[in-house]
């Protein structure tokens, strides 16, 4: 007697075209992490002008946003989203940091309360630049606000700048504790 091979399947052998891979959907989230950088980095640059934090205070929140992420497990980061280790940095890094940092700056700027103003005195100004990018730079009584350039640099330049007795500065404080610059302007008295 022959052994004839059967022509039923092993539990091993699956029948053709029954096997799936699954696919890889990680280059999706990546795209949007980079989509979330620029976002971020842009709330990040167009609020950071008007709100008093300095650089170092801005940086540890950027890496507290970034660890943020990263308290996540992995696994759960292999379950939504089929991520290795060094995808889940980058998403963390590119995409977490940036976006909660620039969405913190936005809803800072936005919620505000106890809004006062004040007027300082202008003790000196300064003209600097060359003829198109010219700033103005104003020493106001006291030294008030003189670390700070976000306050006491001024781009546009108009004639009643040079003429003026008093810088009004309106502040507010934010959601999060940060003051905002709410307003400013040349005022005579």
């Amino acid at each position: 007697m022959q052994n004839t091979p059967t022509n039923t399947p092993n539990k091993k052998q699956q029948p053709k075209g029954s096997y799936h891979p699954k696919k890889d959907k990680s280059y999706n989230y990546i795209v949007m992490a980079v989509l979330c950088f620029f976002i971020g980095f842009g709330l990040t640059i167009g609020f950071y002008s008007y709100i008093l934090i300095d650089i170092t205070t801005l940086s540890k929140f950027i890496a507290a946003s970034a660890v943020v992420g990263f308290l996540i497990p992995l696994k759960l980061y292999r379950k939504w989203f089929h991520f290795i280790k060094y995808e889940m940095i980058i998403f963390n890094i590119l995409g977490v940091a940036p976006i909660l940092t620039g969405l913190f700056l936005c809803l800072n700027f936005m919620f505000v309360t106890d809004e006062f103003s004040h007027d300082y005195k202008i003790m000196d100004i300064f003209i600097d630049g060359k003829d198109n990018h010219k700033t103005i730079a104003v020493i106001l009584e006291n030294n008030v606000f003189s670390g700070n350039d976000k306050i006491v640099k001024i781009n546009n330049i108009t004639p009643d700048v040079l003429t003026s007795s008093h810088y009004r500065v309106t502040l507010a404080t934010g959601l999060f504790g940060f003051d905002v610059v709410k307003e400013t302007k040349f005022i005579k008295k």
